[in-house]
């Protein structure tokens, strides 16, 4: 990595969803069957827009969006037990092993910071075998304030006690990269079929994670 980001960090911070893994479609099929018993559909365009937010600001965008009755808690529940299922047959994206296993064996700390809820984390990185690859793993649970606010990476610097400066963070959402940049840490940003239309404004932009092969 520190042949194209110029040095060589103490730590990545990985988003999960698009960067790990392609689970867009796993998440956006659970968003469906939560709304379908609603009378609501959700297009494309519209779940592109949800990427990289909170699970509790989503669903209150689409509580809005379609007039719904739930509390946001209820229909949270209805998602996770509809995602869960899915998520475990969760396949690793182009270069994401070859990435973590150089970074680890380079003495860079891993850190996760991912706006999904931690049950859906744990189903992801135990599909994936990376159960034991990162230091910190956050979730949009754990912080006050989701993505693009700073809080989620902050946190994930502080449990690897880490400047936020040595940090530099992959995502693939404007929300996620707003945060990072909030955060005062370096930023990737990796185009994925959800948000390459949309301005990823970063130190650099990528199209795979094989770009990025450890040194």
């Amino acid at each position: 990595m520190e042949h194209v980001v110029g040095f060589r960090p103490a730590a990545v911070i990985f988003d999960m969803d698009g960067v790990l893994a392609d689970t867009e479609p796993s998440n956006e099929k659970a968003i469906a069957v939560v709304l379908s018993g609603r009378g609501g559909v959700l297009s494309d365009r519209e779940y592109g827009a949800l990427v990289g937010q909170s699970n509790d600001e989503s669903w209150a965008w689409l509580i809005d969006r379609f007039g719904l009755t739930d509390e946001v808690a209820q229909l949270q529940s209805e998602y996770v037990r509809a995602v869960l299922p899915l998520l475990g047959t969760t396949r690793p994206g182009p270069g994401v092993m070859p990435l973590v296993e150089g970074l680890r064996a380079a003495g860079t700390r891993l850190a996760l910071a991912s706006s999904s809820p931690r049950a859906a984390i744990e189903a992801v990185l135990g599909a994936l075998g990376l159960s034991e690859a990162f230091e910190a793993v956050v979730s949009g649970e754990d912080v006050a304030a989701g993505k693009p606010a700073p809080d989620i990476f902050l946190r994930a610097a502080a449990e690897l006690q880490v400047s936020p400066r040595q940090c530099v963070v992959i995502e693939d959402s404007p929300h996620g990269l707003e945060g990072a940049r909030r955060a005062g840490m370096h930023t990737i940003a990796l185009r994925t079929r959800y948000t390459a239309g949309m301005e990823l404004l970063a130190d650099i932009v990528i199209d795979s994670l094989e770009t990025l092969a450890a040194e």
